[in-house]
């Protein structure tokens, strides 16, 4: 596979090897390797994006199917033919049977606009285990659906967001993207609060050719979301919501009279 060796070690510097201490700080791509291993990479090869016909994409590439014909040697319609058409896109079989020149249409493929919404708030960054940490298990999903994106040659963005947007990444196409990619999601900084609805609602006016929407959040906002979805309308929008919470947060082990603090706002409420 092509990605077989982009996790391999570099060759340690000519002070190590002369005995004397190395600097140990992780170089970029070992801190993006830390997202996941060759082995998860593997299993992603074999999945893709099922993004809606509906969704207006760029047929010069992509794998999705749209709802645009054009012309192919894959038969799935006919047109009549005009003058500067390609001569070997011509039906001459139903030329011979009909005596009308014909040319053959089929399905055309397209690639399509995915964006990531990755919450970067202060309650993300909460977890009963270091591994199980909200915001890191968001930047796992998040790298895994860009894999995709990228491996399929979907135009990409990922978004992260607090109060306001923060600088995303992208747009990017293609598997040379990769590392680039899982450097930016390591990288994304805790923001202190959040403004979910107001942040989805101003991105989506931004972007009014619309795509495949991701939004990968604890949704723990005082603002709900409701009406930001309302904006989300097929046939421009396939949206996702990944609803990530810790399972102490979903059974909490707590007993007696407890004092409860916002981790974003700090209000204490008994």
């Amino acid at each position: 596979m092509w990605f077989k060796n982009i996790f391999h070690r570099r060759p340690r510097n000519n002070a190590a090897a002369r005995g004397k201490p190395a600097n140990k700080r992780p170089t970029p791509d070992s801190r993006a390797a830390q997202l996941f291993d060759e082995a998860f990479l593997r299993r992603l090869e074999r999945m893709s994006l099922q993004a809606q016909r509906t969704l207006r994409g760029h047929p010069s590439s992509g794998e999705h199917p749209s709802q645009q014909y054009l012309p192919s040697t894959i038969f799935t319609d006919h047109r009549p033919y005009t003058f500067g058409d390609d001569l070997r896109y011509v039906d001459w079989n139903a030329y011979a049977r009909q005596d009308h020149v014909l040319l053959k249409l089929g399905e055309a493929e397209q690639d399509v606009d995915v964006h990531l919404m990755i919450d970067a708030s202060q309650s993300m960054a909460w977890g009963r285990e270091p591994q199980m940490i909200k915001l890191r298990v968001a930047k796992q999903l998040v790298a895994a659906l860009g894999y995709l994106a990228l491996a399929h040659s979907d135009r990409l963005r990922v978004v992260p967001f607090g109060q306001n947007v923060l600088k995303p990444f992208g747009p990017a196409q293609g598997k040379g993207r990769l590392m680039d990619m899982l450097r930016y999601i390591e990288g994304i900084p805790v923001q202190a609060e959040t403004a979910l609805a107001s942040v989805v609602a101003e991105y989506v006016r931004n972007y009014q050719r619309g795509g495949m929407l991701v939004i990968c959040s604890d949704l723990l906002a005082r603002e709900g979301l409701a009406d930001s979805l309302r904006l989300l309308q097929p046939p421009r929008w396939q949206v996702l919501v990944l609803h990530l919470l810790d399972p102490f947060e979903l059974k909490p082990e707590i007993h007696g009279i407890i004092e409860v603090q916002d981790s974003e706002t700090g209000q204490r409420l008994p």
